[in-house]
């Protein structure tokens, strides 16, 4: 049986050959993210995504208060596309994730923290949902030099969280690691003492280097990571 397309790719495939055939010229200024999922027929999140590939790949510039608009080609040309999305089912098809219960608070960064954010930040604590169990206890750390002003209600997804609060990461750095359950863990996940996780950083950085945001993922459900090698 083939593999079943992400929704966001065939969406991100079809923007791409309306660029490269000339339907949408340079300099082409797009709708907004709902009416090209109406145009597409997917959800604003899924639009979201495809935009933002596209845009990391140079082929889209994405301002706030401006839009999207077609880049270079010279531009596109330049850019190593990079897909982020390498966490999903075991089967490969798309995580679907929900928030469960979320937090902010304030705080200074602690430890190996202070390497990556000079200042304070918010951090984001949730309890994420996939297929109606508890799937990950999550923390997501961002300046608060960057976002003044950060509320509970975000995206589940770690890059449409940062899309919504217009942050652009041009490289994502990961990091696993295996881990087992403490007894708080175990009573957060509704799961067994000494459960098996899987442990996922990520730090997001802009074409400068700069640390957009951390995020920190420890999964009791079941996710595969992909890595594709060679072009």
């Amino acid at each position: 049986m083939m593999a079943r397309v992400p929704l966001y790719k065939t969406a991100e495939t079809e923007v791409l050959r309306r660029i490269e055939t000339g339907v949408w010229p340079v300099g082409t200024r797009l709708g907004n993210e709902f009416e090209l999922a109406a145009e597409f027929g997917v959800s604003q999140g899924t639009m979201r995504r495809a935009l933002m590939t596209l845009e990391s790949a140079g082929h889209l510039h994405r301002k706030p208060g401006r839009g999207t608009i077609v880049a270079e080609p010279t531009t596109a040309a330049a850019a190593t596309p990079t897909d982020f999305h390498r966490l999903t089912l075991p089967d490969g098809a798309p995580l679907p994730l929900e928030v469960f219960r979320a937090k902010v608070t304030e705080r200074a960064p602690e430890g190996e923290e202070a390497k990556l954010f000079p200042g304070p930040v918010h951090a984001l604590s949730r309890t994420l949902k996939s297929g109606g169990d508890r799937f990950a206890l999550e923390e997501v750390l961002i300046p608060i030099d960057l976002i003044p002003a950060l509320d509970e209600d975000q995206p589940a997804d770690f890059l449409d969280l940062l899309a919504d609060l217009a942050l652009t990461p041009t490289q994502v750095e990961d990091r696993l690691h295996a881990d087992i359950t403490t007894m708080g863990d175990s009573v957060a996940l509704a799961c067994d003492r000494h459960t098996g996780l899987l442990c996922l950083t990520r730090v997001a950085r802009d074409a400068g280097g700069k640390v957009l945001a951390r995020q920190s993922l420890r999964m009791a459900g079941p996710a595969a990571y992909g890595v594709t090698l060679g072009g």
